[in-house]
């Protein structure tokens, strides 16, 4: 922490003057900022648009301190210190050299210079009192300096470390879903900008084996300290990047989201893991590639794995109560029969059998179930709990029935 630059006592007059700024200090600033990014076009980092909001805050902060200051009330310098810092640090991370921040200091100094020279001519200032203005100026400015300074230099130095660990901590900040600030500083640092819609990727690679970080070339941002391992890229590349993971790794797996915008990239990459989870749980077919959007129904429908197996509990315990042979095949045609509402010779085609079994099954359906399925929304609830439930069972999951006998015993 800096310390304050010593206070310069004002004459009367002098803090007489100032007074009559207190009340114009945003439209003072807003000229001077102007004024800064006119005559230097690089201060706000080639159209950073949070660093061209920042520069107008940290001047117009800065003259409301020096005001309240200038008029004898207590003031504390951290905020505007702070604020200083940071737009050193982000000039410095968007490449830019050390001049840009001196010529727009310059630039903030003769303007409001301009500004107070006029006003003392319209308050017939004494030479003496604005001399004191300036000392104060001079001594307030040069503080300021040294801590724009002090940020651009630590944000050199952020430039200039290691880009595989930029890139690291832009994928972090992405997949946390870290504030739009923190992945554009990254982003910079890392020299990668960030699309408007990415893609989000969950590779599961064999056992022991990982994806180096520039394995995918620079499009892709990647790191290999999870599993499944995360990719993301741009929309425009996920096609090329999904190539280079199938040659480079040809036993692997890759679970492709559909595109999504960038504060939505955490949920891309719960859906990709879902995704995985349904292949190994042998609900999603096992494939080289999957296109999650294919099956997006079962992703949602597999949201809340709690959630599904509280519900199997209640609406499907009459099935429950069946053999498991049983159970198979009731719950496979109530779920034809719920998806397509087919007569029983369609159905029957739909699963291989006699029209005279579909119709034997549906009448035990009834007897489990009876009036219940005239009601609609039972029927669309059982329709998505059999859909999200039945290939699990199929795949010889057992464990909804499992916790049901537990509960009956326990009963």
């Amino acid at each position: 922490m800096t310390e304050a630059p010593a206070r310069v006592s004002l004459p009367g007059s002098a803090q007489w003057m100032i007074s009559s700024l207190e009340g114009q200090v945003r439209e003072v600033a807003e000229r001077v900022t102007l004024q800064v990014r006119t005559t230097v076009p690089d201060i706000d980092g080639g159209g950073d648009s949070r660093l061209r909001q920042l520069v107008f805050t940290a001047i117009h902060n800065a003259m409301r301190l020096f005001v309240d200051e200038a008029l004898g009330r207590e003031v504390s310098y951290v905020a505007v210190e702070d604020m200083f810092r940071k737009v050193g640090y982000r000039v410095a991370i968007r490449g830019r050299d050390q001049d840009v921040i001196d010529q727009g200091m310059n630039v903030a100094v003769r303007e409001l210079s301009t500004e107070l020279r006029v006003r003392a001519a319209e308050n017939e200032l004494s030479a003496g009192a604005l001399n004191a203005i300036n000392e104060a100026v001079t001594i307030f400015v040069a503080h300021l300096t040294e801590q724009i300074t002090i940020g651009w230099r630590a944000g050199a130095e952020a430039r200039n470390t290691d880009s595989g660990l930029a890139r690291a901590r832009l994928l972090a900040a992405l997949l946390s879903g870290a504030d739009d600030d923190e992945v554009e500083t990254q982003a910079a640092i890392a020299g990668w900008e960030v699309p408007d819609r990415l893609t989000v990727i969950a590779v599961e690679l064999p056992e022991g084996r990982t994806m180096p970080g520039d394995a995918l070339g620079h499009e892709a941002l990647t790191r290999p300290s999870r599993t499944p391992q995360p990719v993301v890229c741009g929309v425009d590349d996920a096609d090329e990047v999904v190539a280079r993971i199938r040659a480079t790794f040809p036993q692997a797996r890759a679970a492709v989201c559909w595109p999504v915008p960038r504060s939505d990239v955490p949920a891309a990459w719960t859906w990709a893991n879902r995704a995985q989870e349904l292949v190994r749980a042998k609900v999603i077919p096992t494939r080289p590639v999957i296109d999650c959007v294919r099956f997006r129904t079962e992703i949602w429908l597999h949201a809340e794995p709690v959630l599904r197996r509280q519900l199997a509990q209640e609406l499907l315990q009459p099935l429950f109560n069946e053999t498991e042979n049983s159970r198979e095949i009731l719950s496979e045609t109530l779920l034809v029969w719920l998806e397509t509402r087919d007569s029983a010779p369609a159905i029957a085609a739909k699963l291989g059998v006699h029209p005279q079994t579909v119709r034997y099954r549906w009448k035990r359906i009834n007897e489990l179930f009876g009036d219940s399925l005239h009601d609609p929304d039972f029927v669309i609830q059982l329709t998505l709990l059999l859909k999200a439930s039945v290939p699990l069972w199929i795949a010889g999951d057992q464990s909804d029935f499992e916790r049901f006998r537990e509960q009956e015993e326990a009963g």
